[in-house]
């Protein structure tokens, strides 16, 4: 604290010696360390306040930049829920054309339906008149619908082939074939 050298503190003692006397040097040396205690104290404490000062500044800055960071990344949220909305309406105006359609198409095919179902004449009725291996199919004859079974012998006679149902239930005409075992019998 003091720069004082060796010779310096001596001379300084020997003149508080003559001046102050023998018998007060001791207490004049205790009051003298107090005070130098009490100076170094409030140094001390004075450097410790401009110390939590200076951190108080720099905790303000940081708390300023994450106040910034997080304004920022509100916008950035609030920009993203706009597009998502928006987004959302788009979706919304497409799932509703496409509702609008689907439903302007069942109504056309409703009315389709209705003027079949009105007008049995076999005209109203287009046929396709070529298989998919262009053999032609012969036109109904009748003016009403054929059953499933009616179609398929149909289809079979026009391709000249049976068909055979995946899932066909054996009726009692037909025998069921059993598949040959691997084991032999004596």
């Amino acid at each position: 604290m003091f720069g004082f050298s060796i010779w310096e503190i001596f001379l300084i003692l020997v003149i508080a010696l003559i001046v102050v006397g023998p018998e007060r040097l001791p207490g004049l040396a205790r009051t003298i360390g107090s005070w130098v205690y009490k100076v170094k104290k409030f140094v001390a404490n004075a450097k410790a306040e401009l110390d939590s000062e200076f951190n108080l500044s720099d905790m303000k800055n940081l708390l300023t930049a994450q106040e910034s960071e997080i304004s920022k990344l509100r916008a950035l949220v609030e920009e993203t829920r706009q597009e998502v909305t928006e987004s959302g309406r788009h979706m919304q105006g497409a799932i509703d054309e496409a509702e609008a359609g689907l439903r302007a198409a069942a109504q056309s095919e409703q009315k389709k339906l209705s003027a079949i179902e009105s007008n049995p004449e076999p005209a109203a009725v287009e046929q396709p008149n070529q298989a998919a291996d262009g053999k032609a199919i012969a036109p109904e004859s009748s003016s009403s619908a054929l059953s499933f079974d009616d179609e398929i012998r149909a289809l079979e006679q026009s391709a000249g082939q049976s068909f055979k149902r995946p899932f066909e239930v054996p009726s009692e005409a037909q025998p069921v074939a059993t598949p040959p075992s691997d084991t032999k019998t004596p």
